[in-house]
């Protein structure tokens, strides 16, 4: 729709064009995002005193929950399961791959529900729409960070062969946390429209999380099947990835974590893209 006035004495106004309805471009959405990224860390910030203000143990949540599966883990599975690469010890392994996990799933719990938690907002006022979202998100990396901390602590009483890989931890975590988002955004959009997936969310993370190298390592499945695995369940390859370069000491196996890391990067278009289009109406229908 275009519109043109006149002032004073002939003078006119600049064409204003006004397109209320198209989708904008990948490229134009994400650099208004990062004009608003202090409002990104205002939720994250906010996301965080909130969750921990009436919390007694606080923070300390980050530690109990990891430590918790870990034992559950080894009481019932550790004699299952055999670690066949380096033969590392199923505390190490098992701790390796709960603490991405866990950032990876509370995450995108956290992240779906956001946009309707600030749903007074969306119908008040404009901001870009994932801000809430991806603010949740970082806000969720900080037990990521602590569960970190909690293994390297943890690394000579597990058997964990730490080495010169763990630094790949923050490539790795960049990696997950873009797969968080991807998913995130896509849920909390379709978040918006049907409220079916906010129940359907906690079953799925629970399939999710035994569909992926958490309980049992990626050497169980077959490797003629792996990678089909890894291609279609990205978070398999950055797991594996996080358990051979914290426990294990080595690199991650090339191949697998290429794989993980394009699908992954594809999520993340599929998810924003998918948020975007639906993006106009979100305030109508909140």
């Amino acid at each position: 729709m275009a519109a043109q006035g006149a002032v004073g004495g002939g003078a006119h106004l600049p064409e204003l064009v006004i397109e209320g309805t198209r989708s904008p471009t990948t490229r134009a959405a994400l650099a208004e995002l990062w004009l608003h990224r202090g409002l990104v860390l205002a939720f994250a910030i906010r996301d965080v005193k909130v969750k921990y203000k009436q919390a007694i143990l606080g923070v300390a949540w980050a530690v109990v929950q990891p430590l918790g599966l870990l034992v559950l883990f080894t009481l019932l599975v550790a004699r299952a399961v055999t670690i066949r690469e380096t033969d590392v010890p199923y505390p190490a392994f098992a701790l390796s791959a709960l603490i991405p996990w866990l950032f990876l799933q509370n995450a995108v719990v956290a992240g779906t529900g956001a946009l309707l938690a600030d749903s007074a907002l969306v119908r008040k006022i404009y901001f870009p729409r994932e801000a809430p979202i991806l603010g949740a998100v970082m806000a969720t990396a900080i037990e990521f960070w602590i569960g970190v901390g909690l293994y390297l602590a943890l690394a000579p009483f597990v058997g964990a062969r730490l080495g010169p890989t763990a630094i790949l931890v923050v490539p790795l975590f960049v990696l997950c946390a873009l797969l968080a988002a991807g998913v995130s955004v896509a849920l909390g959009a379709l978040n918006v429209y049907y409220r079916d997936v906010r129940y359907v969310l906690p079953f799925a993370v629970q399939l999710w999380m035994f569909a992926s190298p958490v309980v049992y390592p990626l050497s169980t499945v077959p490797p003629r099947w792996q990678v089909l695995y890894v291609t279609l369940n990205p978070a398999a390859g950055l797991l594996d990835a996080f358990g051979r370069s914290l426990a294990s000491g080595m690199p991650p196996e090339p191949m697998l974590l290429g794989l993980s890391t394009v699908t992954t990067v594809a999520v993340g278009w599929i998810g924003y893209r998918l948020f975007k289009w639906l993006e106009p109406a979100f305030a109508d229908v909140i």
